[in-house]
């Protein structure tokens, strides 16, 4: 039968067992078809083969071995089909195309003659017109014709265009598709195993809750500012005033803006001796003489003092390190206010100076957090090894392996832009909108600069935030691509901490364009004593645990 329907003319479309399984409520309905036989003009015959000995009896319709047919045989099954194939028809959109295409159906019995079949009594739902021989064979096409001659009582006649031919084929007898891992879930996956990280990370906040001072260190990721704006949180529910302090503007704008909590106030330390200060520039001496005055009188208007990023406080003005010891000491000396100090540092984030202020030195309650629950695992090591470190990161048991970082040799201006636009190209083609671009120099020094303009890269499909390492402390992003990475960058003292600070902010996806040539790449692991083969720039990603991008074709 199959064979003898594949040599239908071009025109007719032949579907072999086609089922539809449809769900009512919890009752799960199936229905086959042996064959759907459509035509553009023509319309839509459900075809049931019944093959082998078949008899009626008693109302029944019975097989060889005397077990009862289903759906009460043959000619009820291939109506039931055309209509439960109409049902599906105008549920996926096509009750204009079903009232415009004749639906009709038949049965074909293969191996018993239309003579033999004329001398039975057959039950009222089995007309011969609809039903098909063993005569049908060589003879397929005037049969199927015959069939789609027959007028049925909706008076309805096959008129499909074009486009209606292609929604039925596409949207029920033969759609075709692909299932790929789409890269937005797989970002929000990826999320959802950060969150829990987190979660687990803010739980230690319990364990330092009868500790009015503490200061905490952890690697880049091991979510300090997480665990500082949920302490803040914790004390703006119980309705106590917070002063959390950064030293990056745009870590202070994000979290003011992100959380803006009731009883928490952001500040940098400029903002807050301007503030307190009633002053339009910042006074660090004048302040000084503020906070003192406030703990003599009680006046310090905040019960708690967090301060993120603490190791770049008193990075060049003295005054500085005596500023945050005044904070302590407003915080947490004076009786009665049951207040708290608690700060945050990264002792390998340290790119304002290469001295550990003394309040960190001299603290009496330290902890560290080990395990990295901002990055990927491939880009936390990628990280460490960009600091000079072999150390392997801390992980959670369930942490996210991702991809290797990218790594692009570049050689000058022209071909450092057109590999930048190549790699923003891909990661917004993938379905990434959190890109940001950061420097290991400053903006006006980059070798992109001539492209870019208020803390932006100049990009064909629009902007791109580009701003320096130092500068996007604190803060993280999707997809970071870290541009002028040199063979100075390498050898100056605070290069692979700027390195480390800018790499460590990517949470998905990390590109590095280096600025080397094969020989500065080959001195620099000859340094390291890192071992390398013949192909030197692949053997210098790799020690940085990342993976050099096919060329583009």
């Amino acid at each position: 039968m199959f064979e003898e329907l594949s040599s239908l003319s071009d025109e007719y479309y032949v579907f072999h067992s086609v089922s539809i399984v449809t769900v009512s409520g919890s009752v799960i309905k199936e229905s086959e078809t042996d064959f759907v036989i459509f035509h553009p003009k023509k319309g839509i015959i459900c075809l049931e083969a019944k093959a082998g000995q078949i008899d009626y009896l008693n109302g029944y319709w019975l097989y060889g071995s005397g077990k009862k047919m289903k759906n009460d045989g043959p000619y009820n099954q291939a109506s039931s089909n055309k209509w439960k194939l109409k049902d599906y028809m105008i549920d996926h959109g096509l009750q204009y195309e079903f009232e415009h295409c004749k639906l009709l159906h038949a049965v074909w019995f293969p191996d018993v003659p239309m003579d033999f079949l004329k001398k039975m009594h057959l039950p009222p739902e089995a007309d011969l017109s609809i039903t098909l021989t063993s005569d049908s064979f060589g003879n397929i096409e005037a049969e199927i014709e015959r069939i789609f001659s027959i007028e049925i009582s909706a008076k309805v006649q096959t008129n499909l265009s074009e486009k209606d031919v292609k929604r039925i084929l596409e949207r029920v007898l033969a759609p075709s598709f692909s299932l790929i891992s789409l890269h937005e879930v797989e970002i929000e996956r990826t999320k959802n195993v950060f969150r829990r990280m987190l979660k687990e990370q803010v739980a230690l906040l319990n364990y330092l809750e009868e500790q009015n001072n503490a200061i905490i260190n952890g690697l880049a990721g091991t979510g300090k500012t997480v665990m500082a704006v949920e302490k803040a949180r914790l004390h703006s529910e119980k309705d106590e005033k917070v002063l959390f302090l950064c030293y990056n503007s745009f870590l202070k704008e994000y979290l003011a803006n992100t959380y803006g909590y009731a009883r928490v106030d952001y500040y940098t330390i400029d903002g807050l001796a301007c503030k307190l200060c009633e002053t339009e520039k910042p006074n660090y001496s004048l302040l000084k003489d503020k906070l003192e005055e406030m703990y003599y009188d009680g006046s310090f208007p905040y019960q708690h003092v967090i301060i993120d990023e603490g190791q770049d406080f008193g990075r060049v003005i003295a005054e500085e390190e005596e500023l945050i010891d005044l904070l302590k000491t407003n915080a947490i000396e004076n009786e009665g206010r049951h207040g708290t100090f608690y700060l945050f540092y990264d002792k390998n984030q340290m790119i304002q100076s290469n001295r550990m202020p003394k309040y960190i030195q001299d603290a009496d309650c330290k902890l560290t957090l080990y395990r990295n629950c901002r990055n990927t695992e491939n880009i936390a090591c990628t990280s460490l090894r960009l600091l000079g470190s072999d150390k392997v990161p801390k992980l959670y048991k369930d942490a996210v392996l991702g991809d290797l970082p990218e790594m692009v040799f570049c050689n000058g201006q022209e071909e450092t832009i057109s590999a930048l636009n190549h790699e923003i190209d891909k990661y917004i083609d993938a379905g990434y909108t959190n890109v940001t671009v950061l420097t290991c120099k400053t903006e006006e020094s980059s070798i992109i600069s001539s492209s870019c303009e208020d803390s932006k890269y100049k990009y064909k499909r629009g902007y791109i935030k580009f701003t320096t390492c130092r500068k996007f402390k604190g803060l993280e992003s999707d997809v970071i691509i870290m541009v002028d990475i040199d063979k100075k960058m390498f050898d100056n003292e605070q290069g692979p901490q700027l390195m480390y600070v800018g790499s460590s902010r990517a949470r998905f996806k990390l590109t590095c364009i280096v600025n080397m040539s094969e020989e500065e790449c080959r001195e620099l692991m000859e340094q390291r004593d890192v071992k390398f083969n013949r192909n030197i720039l692949k053997s210098f990603a790799t020690a940085f645990n990342a993976k050099i991008p096919p060329k583009e074709e």
